[in-house]
């Protein structure tokens, strides 16, 4: 805990020293067993959080619950959070785990109904005649071709192609270059349409107005 070097409120730091605080510093806060620092950190990145939630729901109900179950993994595991990447980048990866958890319990619903209503020839109703796993199954591709990017990579693709952040925002998150960041994200492009080609999916990642 950052003893002596923050004010606190009852053995804790203060809202306004929190705010203050770094992103690292907060860490390490909240392991020495200061709860109002991980609030101070769900505030500070809820707002690109929510929009990745977003990405996985329906309605608000649904980015609510994908929020608070990632956020209490990410609580759960924070002990396991290291400097190469920042922290929002970090908070990103439980909440998209979270949001496709939910994606795919809900695809699981569907075909559950479905099959309920009993037998049809999905080639006599055009509305049927899809694999409702072909979806699903990308995503999985796709979350396992991530998971081989190095670091630096992945964090530039995720700010700029997940979060939307601009090459240079993406930069200045990331302490680098511009240059730097349009490298990384054209290694990690390129090695992701690489790996689902192999598996025998072309992914087309659309081109991004810089």
């Amino acid at each position: 805990m950052l003893v002596g070097h923050t004010h606190f409120l009852g053995g804790y730091m203060s809202d306004t020293t929190a705010a203050q605080r770094s992103d690292q510093q907060l860490v390490e806060a909240y392991m020495g067993g200061d709860p109002r620092a991980f609030a101070a950190i769900v505030q500070r990145h809820k707002t690109r959080l929510t929009y990745i939630a977003r990405r996985y729901s329906r309605n608000e109900n649904d980015v609510e619950d994908i929020l608070q179950e990632a956020l209490f993994k990410a609580s759960r595991s924070m002990h396991t959070y290291r400097a190469d990447s920042t922290l929002s980048t970090w908070l990103h990866r439980p909440v998209m785990n979270t949001g496709f958890d939910h994606v795919r319990a809900a695809d699981k619903r569907s075909r559950d109904v479905s099959l309920d209503d009993g037998e049809c020839n999905a080639d006599a109703n055009p509305a049927l005649a899809h694999d409702p796993m072909t979806h699903l199954d990308r995503t999985i591709l796709v979350r396992q071709a991530l998971a081989t990017l190095p670091a630096a990579q992945r964090e530039a693709l995720l700010l700029i192609d997940v979060m939307g952040l601009s090459i240079d925002s993406a930069a200045g998150e990331m302490g680098v270059q511009p240059g730097t960041v349009k490298s990384r994200r054209a290694r990690a492009r390129a090695a992701l349409a690489q790996a689902t080609e192999l598996a025998g999916e072309r992914l087309a990642l659309p081109r991004r107005q810089q």
